[in-house]
């Protein structure tokens, strides 16, 4: 059976706007295991001195480093594993000042490891995650596109990681300019709810 993977990070619960798209979205949702990552709850680890320096030591030098050294960067470890075990990876997450909120960060440098979910090769980066399909899932309050482009981080760092860990797919749906349009709110939302849908049913009704 094929596995899905939701990590989310939804500080504002069930005031979160980002959680109603991703309601809208596990509700159809099946012929799928599903495990759920609270990025509130299980805070990942930031790369502070001694865990880089054991994942430096261990993922680009190749050493094998002491049991309880490598211990720094278990919880790393079991991220980077359960991610990589999964067919389709869902995030669901606000836009913060920008770009990703903290622990989200956190999260893509616990899984994104050398050697697990990408390499480099003789003709540079290349993805170990092929075959396997993304759904990004966001909100914000202002819109960025045109001349205020230049403050959108958020997508475009997400496209960024999974290209280089070598998803097949990458669907981003976001609801944006729900602070800046609060009349249009509700259906920004909707709006984006239904994109979910027409993804999830188009997904899970293939065999992966």
């Amino acid at each position: 059976m094929r596995k899905t993977l939701i990590v989310s990070y939804l500080a504002r619960g069930e005031r979160s706007n980002t959680k109603k798209i991703l309601d809208a979205f596990s509700s159809c949702v099946k012929g799928s295991s599903v495990e759920d990552l609270d990025l509130c709850k299980n805070v990942p680890d930031f790369f502070l001195p001694e865990r880089l320096m054991v994942y430096y030591e261990r993922n680009y030098g190749g050493q094998k480093i002491d049991p309880k050294r490598e211990s720094v960067i278990k919880k790393m470890d079991e991220m980077a594993a359960q991610f990589k075990s999964a067919d389709i990876v869902v995030i669901a997450a606000p836009m913060n000042n920008f770009s990703f909120p903290a622990p989200l960060k956190a999260y893509f440098d616990s899984v994104m490891q050398k050697g697990v979910t990408w390499t480099i090769g003789a003709n540079g980066y290349e993805g170990l995650m092929k075959g396997k399909k993304a759904l990004v899932i966001t909100s914000s309050g202002g819109v960025y596109e045109g001349e205020s482009a230049g403050y959108e981080h958020f997508s475009s760092l997400a496209r960024a990681e999974f290209g280089l860990m070598g998803f097949e797919t990458v669907e981003i749906v976001s609801a944006a300019g729900l602070n800046m349009f609060p009349e249009k709110a509700a259906a920004l939302v909707t709006e984006a709810s239904e994109k979910v849908k027409t993804i999830a049913e188009a997904w899970y009704s293939l065999t992966i």
